[in-house]
């Protein structure tokens, strides 16, 4: 997970990058547009004259009456005579015919046109964004998998299931202690008062010994560890299970019993 954090975090820095350099190419570009844009003279106001105004003056005859001025006739052009009006006509066939073949718009779609390295790189970039995509998910996948298959293999190396009997009969009685063999480490111990109350104790072999009292009717239950002892005071009023397996009382029934359970793997206890 750390890694995915990494390489989104690594996205993000190159998408911001990315974007950057493309902003700072597009403002370039627009300012040396700016810059070489034609200039309109007719906007342009001429420079204020050096020299101070002069005085108006009229042409007067000899009786001292203004000169009339004669009529400026305009030039007229021959309609059957070729005129050259640019030296660099000749030259400029091709730009003329291009503008003839193409109008205003087709010109500022030429002009708009990107090259193409900004083309490449813009590519470039989107292949790069999308590889980095697809590196990240394949990384998050592969992650999430093998810590779904750690935590399955975890869970049944941790629980294996155990099996227990019908019912557990005494492996051997001595006196008032009946031996019993329990086929797990772990396993719950459940004494229920049937036809009256009873009291005893319990004890592990980690554990000192704790006393317990059950009721007429009532359930007393405790998760036990390895090897126990069990005291019941009044065996004939209850009932005792280990994970849902009754416990089958030796005959004859002695007045206080002593339940000892050995777990699975473990040396019986005295």
């Amino acid at each position: 997970m750390i890694l995915a954090l990494k390489v989104i975090g690594a996205v993000v820095v190159l998408l911001v990058l990315a974007g950057t350099v493309l902003r700072y190419r597009k403002l370039r570009r627009d300012e040396m547009r700016e810059l070489s844009r034609p200039v309109e003279r007719r906007l342009v106001a001429p420079p204020p004259s050096p020299y101070a105004p002069s005085r108006g003056f009229r042409l007067l005859d000899e009786s001292g009456e203004p000169l009339t001025r004669p009529p400026i006739e305009r030039p007229r052009l021959d309609p059957e005579r070729r005129y050259v009006f640019n030296e660099m006509s000749a030259t400029n066939d091709d730009a003329i015919s291009s503008h003839l073949r193409h109008n205003d718009e087709w010109f500022l779609s030429r002009s708009t046109q990107r090259s193409t390295l900004s083309i490449f790189l813009r590519r470039l970039t989107i292949f790069i964004l999308v590889a980095l995509i697809a590196a990240t998910v394949a990384t998050y996948y592969v992650d999430h998998h093998r810590k779904g298959e750690a935590t399955t293999t975890t869970t049944s190396l941790a629980s294996p299931t155990t099996t227990f009997p019908s019912s557990l009969t005494s492996t051997t009685t001595v006196g008032d202690d009946a031996y019993y063999t329990v086929p797990a480490s772990t396993y719950l111990v459940v004494v229920r008062g049937l036809t009256g109350s009873t009291s005893g104790a319990y004890a592990t072999s980690s554990a000192s010994s704790l006393s317990y009292e059950v009721a007429k009717g009532a359930v007393w239950a405790k998760s036990l560890t390895g090897n126990s002892q069990i005291t019941i005071d009044s065996p004939l009023a209850v009932s005792v299970h280990v994970d849902g397996s009754p416990v089958i009382f030796p005959s004859p029934l002695p007045a206080t019993l002593i339940l000892v359970f050995t777990s699975k793997g473990s040396a019986p206890s005295s």
